[in-house]
């Protein structure tokens, strides 16, 4: 969970650790996705950042905006660039939502400047870009920030044009159809979080270990009872 980008099946999982109980073993994953998701609570994005929402769902049903059976994502990476002048990718964060709308995208970006490491009073994003939806345009015209329009004239072109956000997105997608064969969307969130994690860790292999122990020693504890009447997290 802490090392492979495609992560582990709870099968897996309770295979290799020689559990008795399918149940010990997916309680025990969700309890170090939940420190994972509490030690990434702990961080903003700051800067120029990259916005898009997905939709995660059962295959079959209508795509795009107009879903009604899918789960709305948003999704957002902080950029940097680096000596070479490069534009390279920093954190990322996703967060299941009940819409799209710009009060919603609002909250959201609230929520990425809010980490503990954020400096107090201080608007830590400052541009984003998105493909030109109205709501992140609204968003940040009310939060008083820059926002650079990138026009998908062709959808198939949202991955070479919003490269880094639809990364993220499709490998928490691979990891969930793949590993995973589907979760439900009431522990979607949790799953989400889990990508993110790693992905925000991928220069650290040699510490990833050591530092999700410490992940898990600091959270609060998670039990069955709180996780099966878990509601959909939004």
């Amino acid at each position: 969970m802490a090392m492979d980008k495609v992560g582990v099946s709870v099968a897996e999982m309770q295979r290799l650790l020689g559990i008795g109980q399918y149940r010990t073993a997916w309680l025990m994953a969700h309890k170090i996705r939940k420190a994972m998701a509490d030690r990434d609570a702990g961080y903003s994005l700051a800067g120029l950042i990259e916005m898009d929402e997905s939709f995660f769902g059962p295959k079959g049903s209508k795509r795009g905006r107009g879903s009604e059976r899918k789960s709305i994502v948003l999704c957002a990476v902080s950029l940097y660039r680096n000596r070479k002048g490069e534009e390279k990718p920093g954190f990322a964060h996703m967060q299941v939502v009940n819409n799209a709308s710009s009060n919603t995208v609002e909250e959201f970006l609230d929520r990425l400047g809010s980490g503990e490491f954020a400096n107090e009073g201080k608007q830590l994003v400052e541009t984003i870009r998105s493909d030109g939806w109205r709501s992140y345009g609204k968003a940040a015209k009310n939060k008083d920030l820059h926002h650079l329009k990138v026009v998908l004239r062709d959808p198939k072109a949202a991955g070479r044009l919003l490269p880094w956000v639809h990364r993220v997105i499709s490998n928490a997608k691979s990891v969930i159809r793949g590993s995973h064969r589907g979760v439900s969307e009431k522990h979607l969130q949790a799953y989400l979080s889990e990508v993110c994690y790693r992905f925000n860790r991928r220069f650290w292999e040699k510490e990833l270990f050591d530092r999700l122990v410490q992940a898990c020693i600091l959270t609060e504890t998670l039990t069955y009872k709180e996780l099966i009447n878990i509601n959909k997290m939004l």
